[in-house]
């Protein structure tokens, strides 16, 4: 090999060594944080929350419940989003109130942040009422919810198999 072409062979391997692929794993890292960041705020859980005092009615369930607003209720406590609003205990009496003021205060609240809208722009709201709660209850949650303009209600029911016919 002549003296030129050995410099440029000595030259050419000294170029190959100094193109060590890299790889930069900081904006990696940073794609992969905003992405973790990203999953966790979208992923909801659709299913409602368990109270130990709740036990839920049984029926046949046609499609599973949408993300809504939760309302809770037991022979004791009116809970939105985990925040007792109002004792259900004077509002089981016959002769009182059909609206509920710490309910529709607590709905008016939740609507002013943004509250759950279902397919038509209505507000929407679940339900989640213990199976021996009377029915004046549930009727005065479901007036005083549509006073505060939340119009679409829907009710958690623990589902069933369908049978097949």
């Amino acid at each position: 090999m002549s003296r030129p072409q050995s410099r440029n062979s000595r030259r050419y391997a000294r170029k190959q060594i100094k193109k060590i692929p890299s790889l930069n794993l900081v904006s990696l890292m940073d794609i992969f944080t905003i992405l973790v960041f990203f999953l966790l705020v979208n992923s909801s859980n659709v299913q409602p929350p368990s109270s130990p005092e709740l036990r839920l009615p049984e029926a046949k369930v046609e499609k599973p419940i949408e993300p809504s607003l939760m309302i809770e209720l037991t022979n004791s406590d009116i809970v939105v989003l985990g925040r007792k609003v109002a004792d259900a205990t004077p509002y089981l009496q016959p002769e009182s109130d059909d609206l509920i003021p710490g309910l529709i205060e607590e709905l008016r609240y939740q609507a002013s942040r943004g509250g759950q809208r279902g397919d038509s722009d209505q507000l929407h709201a679940t339900l989640m009422a213990d199976r021996e709660i009377p029915f004046q209850l549930l009727k005065k949650i479901m007036l005083s919810a549509a006073e505060a303009d939340y119009s679409k209600m829907s009710f958690a029911v623990i589902g069933q198999a369908q049978d097949a016919d």
